[in-house]
């Protein structure tokens, strides 16, 4: 069985990228109701596919 605090830090890795690319996305957008759009439509779009990921 893997080691916990080894899946904990690639989670936290993981995250802390993910997070980045976030922001680079809306914050390259040309005005900030596109920037909520945009991370509204990245944040339904990961969590719909949490949620099929984990069923």
């Amino acid at each position: 069985m893997a080691n916990t605090q080894y899946l904990l830090w690639v989670m936290i890795g993981t995250l802390t990228l993910l997070c980045v690319f976030i922001s680079a996305l809306v914050g390259r957008a040309k005005s900030p109701r596109l920037g909520f759009i945009t991370f509204a439509v990245l944040f339904i779009g990961f969590m719909t596919a949490i949620f099929f990921i984990t069923r």
